[in-house]
């Protein structure tokens, strides 16, 4: 697609990876466009099963990981670390709830042997077989591994490994995927931690965090939404219910001639405005 833009033959390749912008930028007749976006790269937990139902094994994840270092790695520095499921950007987020998990492998190292792992711990994880994934799987391996955090990867196509974490084998205690976003917040929380939702690949759910996401949804007033999503990050981040580390930033190569194109949080391309000339 990029090949095709910097031949003249095509106007825009969409949704690049990152480490094809020094390619856009040796193009000089291209545009880039680089914005923020919804698409958190993430781990999957099923909580529901030992030793991930142990609250201390999974806050240790978080403080295992350096996201600072992860969007400078696998990322090219085209992201934004991820301290809860909403980047900076959204309307909802919480900054103080954005200082509950810095990366402190020392902490996490403790937090294991008070769960009885003095000597680290072995998990097995799913992930995808494309170049990005695989480089990304292999920074995370090395990030948490010095916090005593042994991760054995089983790779795969995304629809394989998906269905064999969330569907009925729940083969793996993690998965590192993404989570792309939803126009409206209450349906991301919703989707990914309700009782029997499928992306909560354990099904289920504190009654409490059930509550407050359908408190989520009886208000259309955004300052009394944004009280109740302050509730249920803090909830989700204090329980370690998920392991967010970077939501990626769209990539975009266009031509001269295009006009107008505007990108948006949901990182899907709109076209109203946009002109060739």
């Amino acid at each position: 697609a990029l090949r095709s833009v910097i031949a003249g033959e095509k106007d825009m390749a969409f949704s690049l990876p990152a480490r094809l912008k020094p390619v856009i930028d040796r193009a000089k007749t291209l545009q880039v466009v680089t914005a923020p976006t919804l698409y958190c790269i993430q781990l999957y937990i099923n909580y529901a099963r030992a030793p991930l139902n142990n609250i201390k094994v999974r806050q240790a994840l978080n403080f295992g990981i350096d996201r600072n270092a992860f969007v400078k790695a696998p990322m090219g520095g085209l992201g934004e670390a991820a301290t809860m499921t909403l980047p900076t950007s959204h309307w909802p987020y919480d900054k103080s709830v954005s200082t509950l998990d810095p990366h402190d492998p020392a902490k996490a190292r403790k937090l294991l042997a008070e769960a009885g792992f003095k000597d680290g711990i072995d998990l097995t994880i799913g992930g995808y077989n494309d170049q990005d994934s695989v480089r990304r799987s292999e920074v995370l391996q090395a990030q948490l591994g010095q916090a005593g955090i042994r991760l054995k990867f089983t790779r795969g196509t995304i629809p394989e490994i998906s269905a064999q974490f969330f569907a009925t084998e729940k083969k793996y205690d993690l998965l590192l995927s993404a989570w792309t976003g939803r126009p409206d917040p209450s349906m991301t929380y919703a989707l990914g931690f309700d009782k029997g939702a499928y992306y909560n690949a354990g099904r289920e759910a504190d009654p409490e965090l059930v509550k407050l996401i359908q408190q989520s949804r009886e208000s259309e007033d955004l300052t009394e939404r944004a009280a109740v999503f302050a509730k249920i990050q803090r909830f989700v981040m204090e329980n370690a219910l998920s392991v967010p580390i970077a939501f990626q930033y769209e990539l975009d190569a266009l031509s001269a001639k295009v006009k107008g194109y505007k990108p948006d949080l949901l990182g899907k391309p709109k076209f109203e405005d946009i002109q060739l000339g």
